[in-house]
This record gives C-alpha cells, sequence and structure tokens, in this order.
C-alpha cells in the first residue's frame, strides 16, 4: 500500500488543529528533480499504464478564454486528476495560464504552472508548487513515448515544426527513446530561432538542417511534431506532406488539415480518450462529424500494456494526440515534492491554526 503524505495535523483530542502547507518554488522544484528528463518519462509511462488499469481519475479539463474563439491565444486551463495506484495514492488541482505574448512583451515564459496536491484521508492540500517545467517536460515526454510504442523503431529522420520550449522538451524525450535519429529537420518562422536550437542541442551528434519552408520539415520525416501558435481555422498541412510510415504528434493541434489526418494517416492514437467529449480539437470534431470512428483511436496506455496494438505494418502511418493528462504532471510533482522534502526544501505556509467553520 502506497504511503500517505498528510499534512500537518493535530489529533481530534488536541485543542490545537493547525494544517500547514507546503510551498516549493520553481527553484526547489529544480533542486526536486523537475528537470530530470528520465524521472519524468519514467512517470509519464506509469500514469498512461496507470490511466489503462483504471487507477487514475481524470475529468474534463477546462479552458477560460480571454478572447472568444482564441484557442492558442490567451487562456487559463484548469485541469485535475486523482491516482490511486500500488506506488501513489494522491491527487491535485492544476492551473496553467497562457499568453504567446509574454516572451515579445514581458521577456518571461508563455506559460506558468502550479499544481496543488492533496491528502487522500483528509482532503486538504499539502503541497503547492511551480508546475511549470514539469508541465513542459511532460509533453515532450508524452510524444516522445508515443513514438517509442507507435513510430517505427528506425526512425532516422526528426522533423520540428516551431523551435520554443516545447520542442527542447521533445527533442531531449526522443533522443532517450528513439536510438535510431541522426537527422533533425527544423522550421521556425524566426530563422535564427532554429539556428541557435541546432546549437543548443549540438551535442546530441545528430545532423541539424534548417529549413526554408515547413514543407522541407515535413514531408520526408520519419517523426514529426507540430509545436506553434497556430489556431482553429489555420490548419496548413496538406495530405500529400504525410510520409508513408510516418509517426506526427499534432501537439498544437490544428496544424494538420482534416484531410491530412483522415486520409494521410491510417492509424490514430492518442493519450486519454475522454477528451474525445471537448469540442475544439480535430480528432473530437471528426469523431463527432462521425468522419472518423472512435473504436479506430487506440489510447497509449494500451498500446504500453500490450492489450492493444497501434502500429501493426511498416507502411502504417499513425496520427498521435497528446492533450496533457494531469496525472502526469500529478505523480512527477508528487516525485518532486518527496525529493524536495528529503532534501529540507520548501518553506511551510499556515493554511490555518484553528478551523473557523468547524
Amino acid at each position: 500500500m502506497a504511503k500517505q503524505e498528510t499534512a500537518t495535523i493535530y489529533s481530534e483530542g488536541q485543542k490545537n488543529k493547525e494544517v500547514n502547507v507546503t510551498w516549493l518554488s520553481q527553484e526547489e522544484c529544480i533542486a526536486g528533480g523537475a528537470q530530470d528528463m528520465d524521472m519524468i518519462l519514467e512517470y509519464v509511462e506509469k500514469v498512461n499504464k496507470w490511466l489503462a488499469e483504471g487507477k487514475v481519475v481524470e475529468p474534463e479539463l477546462l479552458h477560460l478564454l480571454w478572447e472568444e474563439g482564441e484557442y492558442s491565444g490567451k487562456r487559463i486551463g484548469v485541469h485535475a486528476a486523482l491516482i490511486r495506484s500500488e506506488e501513489m495514492r494522491v491527487a491535485a488541482v492544476k492551473g496553467i495560464p497562457s499568453n504567446p505574448m509574454n516572451p515579445i512583451n514581458h521577456q518571461t515564459p508563455r506559460s506558468n504552472g502550479m499544481i496543488i496536491l492533496y491528502n487522500e484521508d483528509t482532503g486538504y492540500p499539502f503541497a503547492v508548487m511551480d508546475d511549470t517545467i514539469v508541465s513542459a517536460l511532460r509533453t515532450g515526454a508524452s510524444s516522445a513515448l508515443g513514438a517509442k510504442y507507435c513510430a517505427r523503431p528506425d526512425s532516422k529522420i526528426l522533423g520540428l515544426v516551431g523551435c520554443g520550449v516545447i520542442q527542447n522538451a521533445h527533442i531531449e524525450a526522443t533522443s532517450k527513446v528513439m536510438k535510431q535519429i541522426e537527422t533533425v529537420r527544423l522550421y521556425d518562422m524566426n530563422k535564427e530561432k532554429a539556428e541557435a536550437f541546432a546549437a543548443k542541442w549540438a551535442h546530441l551528434g545528430y545532423k541539424f538542417e534548417i529549413c526554408s519552408d515547413i514543407e522541407e520539415a515535413v514531408a520526408q520525416s520519419d517523426i514529426v511534431y507540430t509545436a506553434t501558435n497556430v489556431n482553429l481555422g489555420e490548419e496548413y498541412i496538406p495530405k500529400e506532406w504525410i510520409k508513408k510510415g510516418s509517426f506526427h504528434s499534432g501537439v498544437s493541434m490544428w496544424d494538420h488539415q482534416h484531410e491530412a489526418i483522415l486520409e494521410g494517416f491510417n492509424k490514430y492514437c492518442m493519450d486519454y480518450k475522454l477528451r474525445l467529449k471537448d469540442d475544439k480539437y480535430p480528432l473530437s470534431e471528426l469523431t463527432k462529424a462521425g468522419k472518423l470512428d472512435p473504436e479506430d483511436i487506440v489510447e497509449l496506455g494500451e498500446v504500453i500494456r500490450g492489450s492493444r496494438p497501434c502500429r501493426e505494418s511498416e507502411d502504417d502511418s499513425v496520427f498521435f494526440v497528446t492533450l496533457g493528462i494531469c496525472a502526469t504532471d500529478t505523480a512527477n510533482s508528487y516525485r518532486i515534492y518527496k525529493n524536495a522534502k528529503e532534501k529540507g526544501l520548501g518553506t511551510e505556509v499556515k493554511l490555518w491554526s484553528n478551523p473557523a467553520m468547524f
């Protein structure tokens, strides 16, 4: 049985019922392992497996849009998850606001995440933590695990559209699970950004090619990750660019035209099929319109468990969607919390001395 974490609380027979919560800054989370991609990959894989085994509860996510219809603009995502595995029993609520103009206007990250961890026994919070790094790294880990289980094992060419924060997580995670990669094709609207990206990751030993247009980065690549700021209605990847046998992770959602998804690919996988209930995502739109059978979409956890295949031949072309399982943030944040506590990190913040409404 997993050991339960408890907030600082006194017994019923004592007058003092004080509850304290541990605050962990981003720097303290880093010291606890937030940048450890090996750990992130381990727990993203575990969570996908736990999800398939019925050990994760995750409701539909909530997106608050500052401007109606601007899904890739200013928004706040609200996520929640509950894990009931042999290793851990913990729940969390995560908030992650995003503004694409932050890097330009303020020279700060586009997004910042914050996560609250809750104790199963009392329901009280025991930690409030930065989740910005984990949120980015687990996105890269999710796509990389999709590739690990659904791409051709001999994939040699990686194509990246967009060279921002998420692609840094993608290339690091992919380098750990896809060992045959030789060439990385990069496209970014800002060529200097692509060049800086190539220089940053030169130590991986890949041949980096800076592409003059998106087609060069996509059409001949075995694995493709798109991480851009495109919005609904701005889809630009046609079916003709889909290489037979390739694996695509559509991280930014609206890069692939519907025709490309339906006719360029013959296999479909996503990390959490409940997301098909959401309104504004390509696979949900296509399934609700009756153009794609939900039964034809495999959940990644099923593939990891070996209970259902995705790729069945070298020529299968796979379209993968990761919409972000909050449980992956939850599990990794819990591990970071445990590591940080062992190092004596964190600030105890009082929730109350005595509950006012008891």
